[in-house]
């Protein structure tokens, strides 16, 4: 038996691959902030997802005639939140968006609403994300013999961009060697 088949039979399988396995399209249901009786659910965005919001809050900025500098940065970052947590967070009810855009969400939530929301969602992203830094190389080779049956799970599994960026960065090297 391979190690790969191993981890799909095992009734522990390595930490790693479990992790990747659950990081697409992964739910928690949290508190609204201050109203522990309002639930909402927070949901991992992909990559895409995370493109997207990086380029809407870049086309924004444009639109409106903003450059980004030194001095206007924190606010850059803080609307690029904004643009990523609208399409995170659902009614655990109905399974629909709360919000429709970014500026719905910036018009509706205070600053320190967001910035709690925003920190529930970085908290649960680190849970699920592997940190490809702190792995055992032999967690890397079972992530790699994992994603080389199947490459198509990198794009829908992988959702640090530091993991994906050290996929390649492992395989390129060995196409070298």
């Amino acid at each position: 038996m391979t190690e790969l088949e191993k981890a799909i039979r095992d009734d522990e399988p390595d930490e790693l691959i479990a992790r990747i396995k659950t990081s697409h399209d992964v739910k928690r249901v949290v508190s609204w902030p201050g109203k522990p009786d309002i639930q909402i659910e927070i949901r991992l965005l992909s990559l895409s997802e995370a493109r997207k919001a990086k380029v809407d809050n870049q086309l924004e900025f444009k639109k409106d005639g903003i450059a980004v500098e030194w001095h206007n940065a924190a606010d850059y970052r803080e609307q690029e939140a904004a643009h990523g947590m609208w399409r995170a967070f659902y009614n655990p009810d109905t399974g629909k968006r709360i919000f429709r855009s970014a500026e719905h969400l910036r018009s509706f939530c205070t600053p320190d609403e967001l910035k709690k929301l925003c920190d529930e969602y970085n908290a649960f992203a680190e849970s699920c994300d592997p940190s490809i830094d702190e792995l055992s190389d032999e967690s890397i080779e079972s992530l790699i013999d994992t994603l080389k049956k199947k490459p198509d799970q990198v794009q829908s599994k992988v959702v640090s961009l530091n993991t994906a960026w050290k996929l390649v960065r492992t395989l390129v090297a060995r196409l070298q060697a």
